[in-house]
């Protein structure tokens, strides 16, 4: 009787995961495999028929997929830079200068914004005779006026600008946090010693927010990879030309944009094992720091 009940005890328990096992198979691992197996087919006359790597031979030969790639990979370059300033920000913020309260909220209010309301903004911001230009040319600053959305050579710098300015306060809260809980008697022993400001966040700071360094690093390459669709569609359209393509917009104009959506689908397999490989990546670090 005893080992009976241990067995239904055992059975009760993946009763009770089973809704979220379910909503996961439906949500995310269906779509998944749907993605997948499509990315195999293509459809001629309303019928889906089977052309094994043809579309992948296809996606791979088209220059907008190597441009977008490209594209992708310099937003890559802003991530070291997002997370050092979130982590010297919440240094800052951490050593609880005037009005850090203040400022902390300041900095996290970019980041709750809808993504579509801050590119509409910029978009009005930054055009040739928006504010800033105009601003630059009240004060005598001609020379410092771009075109920073139609200009081929400024645009995705101009947008992965922005995308550093919002996301910059997900890193800050999320360091900040790990911060409140090193103990600070190695602060105060660093200041007996005679430590400054740089020796203690270059000896402290970095080593004891390591692991959260890996992870805000990994999170935002799967971001620069998956999540700028909305500024590009929102700002550039793609443009200057096609000098801001990045692979989600390319999915979308694959897609809805007079594309093939079995083509689309396997830049969706594409983006699918980038962010995978990027996942096994900080599962393999998380394990070598264990």
């Amino acid at each position: 009787m005893l080992a009976l009940g241990k067995k239904k005890n055992n059975l009760s328990r993946y009763f009770f995961v089973l809704p979220a096992y379910l909503i996961m198979a439906i949500v995310i691992i269906y779509p998944i495999i749907f993605v997948i197996s499509n990315s195999f087919f293509t459809n001629k006359m309303g019928e889906s028929v089977f052309v094994g790597i043809r579309n992948y031979r296809l996606a791979f030969k088209d220059p907008l997929f190597y441009i977008a790639l490209k594209n992708n990979l310099i937003l890559f370059l802003c991530v070291p830079l997002l997370s050092f300033l979130s982590l010297l920000t919440a240094s800052l913020l951490h050593a609880k200068i005037w009005g850090w309260r203040i400022f902390q909220s300041i900095i996290f209010i970019p980041y709750v914004l809808a993504t579509p309301v801050v590119g509409i903004v910029f978009s009005y911001l930054l055009q040739l005779n928006g504010v800033v230009n105009k601003t630059l040319e009240a004060i005598n600053l001609q020379s410092l006026a771009k075109d920073w959305l139609g200009n081929p050579q400024l645009a995705l710098f101009t947008i992965a600008g922005i995308i550093i300015w919002k996301q910059l306060g997900f890193g800050v809260v999320l360091f900040l946090a790990r911060l409140m809980s090193v103990d600070n008697s190695l602060y105060e022993a660093a200041t007996i010693d005679g430590a400054g400001a740089i020796q203690k966040f270059w000896f402290i700071t970095i080593p004891q927010t390591k692991k959260i360094i890996e992870f805000h690093v990994i999170i935002s390459l799967i971001d620069m990879l998956s999540w700028v669709f909305n500024y590009i569609f929102v700002m550039t359209g793609g443009g200057p030309g096609n000098k801001t393509y990045v692979l989600e917009f390319l999915i979308y104009k694959k897609a809805f944009g007079g594309g093939d959506m079995n083509i689309a689908m396997t830049y969706c397999v594409v983006i699918l094992f980038i962010a995978s490989f990027l996942i096994t990546l900080y599962s393999l670090l998380l394990r070598k720091d264990d």
